[in-house]
């Protein structure tokens, strides 16, 4: 019934009466809400359910803050996921074939080691014969893959494709899991966890896995803040004016020029990396480029972060 090398338990409950045997879309979203988790809805194929029209126009709820306030039922893909289980019944009833998903990172408590067949189960036996894989609750995936599910640790925990091995994602701070009875749309099988196995605490990350995939924050020189010139302000305005006016085709190199550009200014202390980071993050997504360009913070991976330090080093 499961790989050869992996030994898994069945999903946690905290508190409260839970259903034995659920069956439908919100018997096991209420399960998920009492185990602390947020949840949303996806579209059958797997997909963020698309924004409506006013929340999909460029520079409409450029921040996190603004899109988890958002009272749209389903905008924002995983900002939208709540504990409110009317919500999550209409988000339901809206989308009678959507994917049911869990939010990953500190607001659901949750790390989930994401491992996709075949090369990623190869990578899972690696890591369970190096002691590095604790016994945890786990979902099988419709691919035939896993979802293993352990507390959050605490700080920030990006996610990233690939970050625990080949083919072993981490979800986490910024991700999500499509969690059962989600079928998956390719296979046709259905996501499911081990209910006959004996119910156990979700399990921390062991201590080697967690600093593969939580490394230190680096040691920065500080930089005294000071007041923003008038040359200063010019210069990002002009920075930022540049790169709204790139075209298709050129908009990434634009950015990490951008980018690039105010590392520079935060290296001399003109301005804090954080500012540089929002400025070019709301720029960046009026230009209708995706997240994954933006980076998840200054410290972050992404054409932002990486054209900060590439300024900030000269």
């Amino acid at each position: 019934m499961t790989h050869p090398d992996i030994t898994v338990r069945a999903v946690v409950t905290t508190d409260g009466p839970h259903l034995p045997d659920p069956t439908t879309r919100q018997d096991y979203a209420r399960i998920y809400v009492d185990n602390g988790w947020k949840v949303f809805v996806l579209s059958p194929s797997k997909v963020p359910v698309a924004n409506c029209e006013e929340c999909a126009q460029p520079g409409y709820h450029d921040t996190v803050e603004q899109k988890e306030a958002c009272t749209c039922l389903t905008c924002h893909a995983l900002y939208a996921a709540t504990d409110d289980l009317d919500r999550i019944d209409a988000m339901l009833t809206r989308h009678p074939d959507g994917l049911l998903a869990i939010r990953t990172g500190a607001v659901s408590n949750l790390v989930v080691i994401d491992v996709d067949p075949p090369e990623g189960l190869a990578t899972l036996a690696n890591m369970k014969r190096a002691g590095v894989i604790r016994e945890t609750a786990a979902v099988r995936t419709g691919s035939g893959g896993w979802h293993l599910f352990y507390q959050h640790p605490g700080g920030k925990v990006l996610s990233g494709a690939g970050k625990a091995g080949p083919k072993v994602d981490v979800k986490a701070d910024g991700g999500y899991v499509v969690a059962p009875p989600s079928v998956h749309p390719r296979t046709g099988q259905p996501y499911t966890w081990y209910w006959d196995f004996p119910t156990a605490p979700r399990d921390v990350l062991h201590p080697r896995l967690r600093a593969h995939i939580q490394p230190p924050e680096p040691v920065r020189r500080p930089i005294v803040p000071r007041d923003y010139s008038t040359i200063t302000q010019n210069r990002l305005r002009g920075i930022v004016r540049v790169l709204l006016g790139a075209k298709n085709g050129v908009r990434n190199d634009t950015l990490h020029w951008a980018a690039a550009q105010a590392g520079e200014l935060v290296a001399s202390g003109e301005i804090t990396e954080q500012v540089a980071y929002e400025v070019l993050v709301t720029a960046a997504e009026r230009l209708g480029l995706p997240l994954s360009e933006c980076g998840t913070g200054p410290q972050g991976r992404g054409t932002i972060p990486s054209g900060m330090r590439k300024g900030m080093r000269k």
